[in-house]
């Protein structure tokens, strides 16, 4: 692909990445960082960097950091002799993308709405859909860790067939991805 043409469906994409995420309930300055780690180069970016790759303030992308380091989805770096810190995508974090804390806490919260009503005339609309949920919740529950299970399978082979280092082997990782 030509760079020029390149670089124009990059941002194209780093803007699509930012609605998903605003989709998803988080937030589309969230998405775009993210979105824009996944595919800069090089890897690792400042504040500065990636503030002035989005046109967007430092403090605008210092937030949105702070968020997605929070989820395990980007984490920082010390790069030697250079101040401040920097940024890259975090790999390996399905469990955080497919939510299995989530699903849990929402199961938990299920169950104990469930308990609470448990004297009360089950045929009320309300109560049928957090039993759906709660049956849903305990589906997603006990299917995530067999997905992730065979993804992790998956991507060693892959990798082992391309000769590179799986996301959990990679000897560039220097610090963890949260605060």
């Amino acid at each position: 692909m030509e760079e020029h043409a390149r670089a124009a469906e990059q941002r194209r994409l780093v803007e699509e990445f930012g609605l998903l995420y605003e989709r998803m309930g988080s937030t589309r300055m969230g998405g775009r960082v993210s979105g824009y780690l996944m595919m800069c180069d090089p890897p690792v970016q400042s504040l500065t960097g990636i503030a002035e790759a989005l046109g967007v303030s430092k403090a605008a992308v210092s937030g949105a950091v702070r968020g997605l380091l929070q989820f395990g989805v980007v984490e920082r770096v010390s790069e030697p002799g250079r101040r401040g810190d920097s940024y890259r995508a975090l790999p390996g974090q399905m469990d955080t993308m497919l939510g299995l804390d989530h699903v849990r806490t929402l199961h938990t919260l299920l169950d104990r709405g469930l308990a609470s009503v448990a004297d009360k005339d089950q045929t009320h609309s309300n109560y049928a859909l957090m039993r759906d949920l709660r049956e849903f919740s305990a589906f997603l529950e006990a299917e995530i860790p067999g997905v992730l299970e065979r993804w992790v399978r998956r991507s060693t082979e892959s990798a082992a067939a391309r000769g590179a280092l799986p996301p959990d082997d990679d000897p560039t990782r220097r610090s963890g991805g949260t605060t």
